[in-house]
C-alpha cells in the first residue's frame, strides 16, 4: 500500500512524511506522472510541505486529517485542500480554548474562519488558496491577541531579553558599542573556525577575546557560536577540509585542541557555548558516530576547563523536513541551494534528525541546557511558530532561544555584494518588505516570543547592513564574504550604521517590558 499525493506548487517540490506525533520519517516520495507516492512504512501518516501563500511567504503546512493521520490508500489526495482543512481544525480548536480561558467573543476571527469554511466548499484551487489565506490571517490574529493578554496578565519577566550578534564589533568602534548596549542584554560572539583561522597556522583569537573581555567588563552574558560546527562555506572550502576529508583522527584532534585553547584562555567567560547544526551541516560526510564522538570529546573539554558554561544545541529546519527527503533529487531544492552557492548534499547529511541527536546526548551523558531554534524558515506565520516552539519544549522541557532572527527592511539587493552574499529575500509577510514592515514584524513576533515562558530571548542576527564587518585579515580569502551580512537589508542599522525604525521599535519594547540591556547591566562608575 502507498500514500499518494497530487504534485502541487510548493517551495520544497515534494512532501515530507511524519508520524502522528510530527516525528519525521525518512521516506523519499517517488514522482510519477504528477503524483508523489510514498511507501506505507507506517499505518497512519502526516505530510508537510512549504508553500508560497500570498502575504505569508513560504508557509509551513501540515496535512494531518484533524491530527488522526491518513491511512494508506490508492486515493490521490490534494495537499493544499487537506492542509488547509488541517490548519482550520487546529485554529478553531485553539480559538475555543482561548475564548473559554479569557472569556472572549472573538467575533472578527470567527468571521474569518466562517469565510474560510465557505471557500472550502468550492472545488477550485483558487478558492482553496483564498481559504488558506483567511485561516492564516485568523491564526495570526488569534495568537497575537492571546500573547498580548498573557503579557498583561503575567506582568514583566526578568528571564527574557533581546540578544545581538557581535560580528561588527571589531570595525564598528564606539558607534557599534553604543547601539549594541542600548538594545541587547546578551551577546553572541561568532567563533567560526574557518573565519578565525583562515589559513593553517594563522590564528586570530585575539579579536574573539577582545569582544569577550568587553562583554565581561560590562556584565553582558555571552554565547560562543559555535564550538562544534563544520560549515559548507567557512570550513568545507578551507584548509581544514584536507583533514576532514582524508584524516578523521587528525581533524578531531584539531577541533578538540581549538576548544581547549578557547576555553582555557577565558574559563567560564562564556555563559553558553553551542554545538551548531549537528549533521545538518556535514561537508566532510561524517557518520553519526564520527560526529558524535567529536561532540563528546569537546563536551568533556567544556566540563573540565569551563564548568560554569552551559551547552546549547542550535539548529535550523526546526520541523526537520530536510531529514525526510533527498535534497539532491528535488529540482526546486537544488535551485535554492545553487542560489546560496551551496554544494550538493553528501550522503550523510541529515543522516539523523535533531531529535535523534538530542536523544543520544541524553543517553550518553551530554547535558544540553538550552535549545537554539535559528528561525530562518518560519518568519511568516505566527500560528505555526507557536506550534513549533511548543513542540520542542513539550518534548525536551528545555528553555528555548530564537537564535538567528532577521527580516529585511527593503526588497532587492544591497549595494555591496560578494559572491552569493548577502542573499536576497524573495518572500514577504503581508506586503513587500519596507522599513516600517520590518518594525511591525519584529514587534509582533517578539510579542509572541515574550509571551511564551519557555522562550529566553531573541537574537537579532544582523545588527547592521554595514559592509565591512569582522576584520581585515579575511581580505582576499574565500571566506571574505563573511564580512557581509547574511541577507540583503536585514540589519537593524543601515549601511552607515544609522538606526532603522525596527531598532527603535525594539528599544521601545525593552522599556515597555523592562528588559535588561547592556546599558542597564554596565557597572556604575563615579561619572554615573
Amino acid at each position: 500500500m502507498q500514500y499518494k499525493w497530487k504534485k502541487q506548487k510548493s517551495t520544497l517540490g515534494t512532501y515530507v512524511m511524519y508520524d502522528t506525533g510530527r516525528n519525521p520519517r525518512k521516506n523519499y516520495g517517488r514522482h510519477e506522472d504528477g503524483v508523489i507516492c510514498f511507501e506505507a512504512t507506517i499505518d497512519r501518516a502526516v505530510f508537510m510541505s512549504k508553500v508560497d501563500v500570498q502575504g505569508f511567504g513560504g508557509a509551513i503546512l501540515f496535512a494531518d486529517n484533524e491530527e488522526k493521520g491518513y491511512e494508506p490508500s490508492e486515493e490521490i489526495r490534494d495537499f493544499w485542500r487537506e492542509a488547509t482543512k488541517s490548519r482550520l481544525f487546529r485554529v478553531k480548536r485553539h480559538l475555543e480554548e482561548a475564548a473559554g480561558k479569557y472569556n472572549l467573543e472573538l467575533e472578527g476571527i470567527r468571521k474569518r474562519i466562517g469565510r474560510a469554511e465557505e471557500l472550502l466548499l468550492s472545488l477550485t484551487d483558487e478558492d482553496v488558496e483564498k481559504a488558506l489565506c483567511e485561516i492564516l490571517k485568523a491564526g495570526e490574529q488569534l495568537v497575537l491577541l492571546e500573547a498580548q493578554i498573557k503579557i498583561s496578565d503575567r506582568g514583566d519577566r526578568d528571564d527574557f531579553c533581546f540578544m545581538g550578534c557581535m560580528k561588527g564589533f571589531t570595525d564598528g568602534g564606539d558607534v557599534f558599542k553604543k547601539y549594541f548596549s542600548r538594545l541587547f542584554g546578551e551577546a553572541v560572539i561568532p567563533t567560526h573556525w574557518g573565519c578565525v583561522e583562515p589559513n593553517e597556522g594563522e590564528k586570530h583569537y585575539d579579536m574573539i577575546f577582545e569582544m569577550l573581555d568587553w562583554c565581561t567588563e560590562n556584565n553582558i552574558p555571552v554565547r560562543g557560536h559555535a564550538l562544534v560546527w563544520f560549515s559548507d562555506w567557512w570550513e568545507g572550502e578551507n584548509w581544514m577540509a584536507r583533514y576532514g576529508n582524508h584524516d578523521y583522527e587528525a581533524f578531531k584532534k584539531l577541533v578538540v585542541e581549538r576548544a581547549e585553547y578557547l576555553l582555557s584562555s577565558r574559563p567560564n567567560a562564556f555563559t553558553y557555548i553551542d554545538f551548531n547544526e549537528p549533521l545538518q551541516s556535514n561537508p566532510f560526510n561524517f557518520t553519526f558516530d564520527q560526529h558524535f564522538q567529536i561532540c563528546k570529546e569537546v563536551y568533556q573539554v567544556i566540563r573540565r576547563l569551563s564548568p560554569k558554561t552551559k551547552l546549547m544545541v542550535n539548529f535550523y529546519d526546526e520541523w526537520q523536513g530536510n531529514y525526510g527527503f533527498d535534497e539532491n533529487s528535488i529540482p526546486e531544492v537544488r535551485d535554492w541551494k545553487k542560489s546560496y552557492g551551496l554544494p550538493e548534499s553528501v550522503p550523510n547529511r541529515y543522516c539523523v534528525s535533531i531529535a535523534d541527536f538530542l536523544d543520544r546526548c541524553e543517553q550518553e551523558g551530554i547535558k544540553v541546557d538550552v535549545l537554539g531554534l535559528q528561525f530562518h524558515d518560519y518568519p511568516y506565520d505566527l500560528f505555526n511558530t507557536m506550534e513549533m516552539i511548543n513542540w520542542w519544549h513539550d518534548r525536551y522541557h528545555l528553555p528555548i532561544q530564537l537564535t538567528e532572527v532577521s527580516t529585511p527592511s527593503n526588497t532587492g539587493r544591497c549595494r555591496f555584494h560578494m559572491g552569493n552574499r548577502p542573499v536576497p529575500v524573495t518572500k514577504y509577510w503581508h506586503r513587500p518588505w519596507d522599513a516600517r514592515l520590518q518594525e511591525e514584524w519584529y514587534r509582533k513576533f517578539s510579542t509572541l516570543f515574550y509571551s511564551m515562558d519557555c522562550v529566553q530571548g531573541v537574537t537579532c542576527w544582523s545588527l547592521s547592513d554595514e559592509p565591512a564587518q569582522w576584520a581585515e585579515f579575511l581580505a582576499g580569502h574565500p571566506n571574505e564574504k563573511f564580512r557581509l551580512q547574511a541577507f540583503d537589508f536585514d540589519g537593524l542599522l543601515d549601511y552607515e550604521n544609522n538606526p532603522k525604525p525596527a531598532y527603535y521599535g525594539l528599544c521601545e519594547l525593552t522599556e515597555e517590558w523592562n528588559l535588561k540591556t547592556g546599558d542597564k547591566l554596565r557597572p556604575k562608575t563615579e561619572a554615573d
